[in-house]
């Protein structure tokens, strides 16, 4: 650990008054206990024709005749091995480039808190699954032990192969709490979010304190997050640690204040210093957001803009036209983009309201004609770890089909409406229409199947999307949720992924899940 991380964490403990360690009350002698979690099954049904990821390269064509020839013959070489199963009465392994797959998982949150007065409080949450029915768990026996990619979601559910060990935690901090005052410090593994998710909204292992001002109607926050280190390697194995400050953390500070009833503001930055070299690039980022929600009577809106800043060092492979790789270099990318953040929503009634949301990066989304990222220059914006979720194939994390998340979403636009009502007290329907935009057309001369040289052209526009969502509160604590997508892809996508084929994504599943 570098000196000044060492005296950041020496000062975050010299924050807290004696009194807080040694509190003298008869309370401390007990220990009070809460929790909270909830139990979810859930039912998919998913089906695309479209590709939701690059299979062809990304790098500059040097000769299209010898790639044409190779990939021609192996895709005769697939055929002839699938021709020779078939002679000896084994199934085919070449099926048809569309699918439709039906699947059903469960999962279970556990969040547990105890505290032994009111000035400490443990907090311990774990997650089991998702776990898909017939799912592979781990291996009872076996020479090679088990193996850990199995380990946490995912594992289990297969008959007979169920896991004993399927626990994730998510959750483990100690919460230092001075209310008198104000001042809250969590030390360990906890969530870090920003405004809406839009920089930064992930678990992980750091420090976070929280100050508020009552009398000025303000709160300061700030923290150190931990994320990454590659400090314990031993690459040479002579039984010393070789890669000594190796490590990616992230700083950040916000500043919230509500001057006014209805006016709320936050001002905060984020800052990420990457000195691990393992994954070919080093990074010092910063992004600078101002978001601004105003709130009314009959609507509300949501301004936000995010200033992003900073240097990339990536590690390029020169190559000759064999493409092989001559030397290797560093090449110093100078990093300055934006998001831009608008909601508006109005409320017709208690139970009807309507809602338009705008959402957008700067740059291009790919790769560049050279085969590099293209969020790399040109106004790039570069993303830190975000989570956020628009619409629910078109940017998603929350399950089904994803064509892109928060973490990919650079050089994108996405503007959608949709409305929310309320029927029969307990049922809560959502419509929604969305459109997806490439900032700049993506890239087609790196592309060997949708390509101009086979009579297409590139474009900016991505698809559109259309949502379908119900909600039913049975009780308080259970409710069944139907959502539902259905993605039609335009020129970009194709340009983007290199595919000619397909056109639809859809999805729907069906949640039962209960909260205690």
């Amino acid at each position: 650990m570098s000196l000044r991380n060492l005296f950041f964490i020496c000062f975050v403990f010299l924050l807290i008054p004696s009194h807080l360690l040694f509190a003298q009350e008869e309370e401390s002698q007990r220990t009070f206990m809460n929790f909270n979690g909830s139990f979810r099954v859930r039912a998919t049904n998913v089906g695309r024709d479209v590709l939701l990821e690059r299979k062809t390269p990304v790098t500059p064509i040097n000769n299209l005749e010898k790639e044409n020839t190779e990939r021609q013959q192996t895709e005769q070489q697939t055929i002839q091995s699938d021709l020779e199963r078939r002679q000896q009465g084994l199934p085919s392994q070449i099926t048809r480039r569309k699918e439709d797959v039906s699947y059903y998982d469960s999962r279970f949150l556990y969040n547990m808190s105890f505290s032994a007065n009111k000035y400490v409080e443990g907090v311990w949450g774990m997650q089991v699954g998702d776990i898909p029915f017939g799912g592979k768990g781990l291996r009872a026996t076996g020479p090679d032990g088990f193996d850990p990619g199995l380990v946490g979601p995912g594992s289990g559910g297969e008959r007979g192969r169920t896991a004993a060990v399927n626990v994730q935690t998510n959750f483990l901090y100690l919460n230092f709490r001075i209310p008198e005052s104000g001042l809250f410090i969590k030390v360990g593994q906890q969530l870090f979010s920003s405004a809406q998710g839009r920089v930064l909204f992930s678990t992980g292992t750091g420090v976070s304190i929280l100050k508020n001002f009552q009398f000025l109607r303000l709160s300061l926050e700030g923290g150190i997050l931990r994320a990454r280190d590659q400090s314990f390697m031993d690459v040479d194995k002579n039984g010393f640690a070789d890669k000594n400050y190796q490590s990616s953390n992230i700083y950040y500070n916000r500043l919230k204040f509500e001057y006014f009833r209805n006016i709320r503001n936050e001002v905060y930055a984020y800052f990420l210093d990457d000195n691990d070299k393992s994954d070919n690039e080093t990074a010092r980022l910063a992004w600078y957001g101002l978001h601004n929600e105003f709130n009314f009577q009959k609507f509300s809106f949501i301004v936000h803009g995010i200033l992003n800043t900073g240097t990339v060092k990536k590690l390029r492979a020169v190559t000759d036209t064999s493409d092989v790789t001559i030397y290797n270099t560093t090449q110093r990318h100078f990093i300055k983009g934006g998001m831009y953040d608008f909601q508006f929503t109005y409320r017709w009634s208690e139970s009807l309201n309507f809602n338009l949301i705008a959402l957008g990066t700067t740059g291009r989304p790919g790769y560049d004609e050279k085969g590099h990222e293209a969020n790399l220059k040109g106004n790039g914006y570069r993303t830190l770890a975000p989570g956020f979720s628009i619409s629910n194939i078109a940017t998603d994390f929350t399950g089904g089909y994803a064509l892109f998340n928060g973490s990919s979403f650079s050089g994108l636009n996405e503007y959608g409406f949709y409305s929310n009502i309320i029927a029969f007290d307990p049922y809560q329907f959502t419509l929604g229409y969305y459109q997806l935009w490439a900032t700049k057309s993506p890239e087609i001369r790196i592309n060997r199947e949708f390509s101009e040289l086979n009579g297409y052209r590139t474009s900016t526009y991505m698809g559109m999307e259309y949502n379908f969502n119900v909600r039913y509160n049975v009780t308080s604590d259970f409710q069944i949720i139907f959502r539902s997508g259905y993605f039609v892809a335009g020129d970009a996508l194709f340009v983007l992924l290199d595919s000619k084929y397909g056109r639809v994504l859809r999805e729907a599943f069906i949640v039962f899940e209960h909260r205690f």
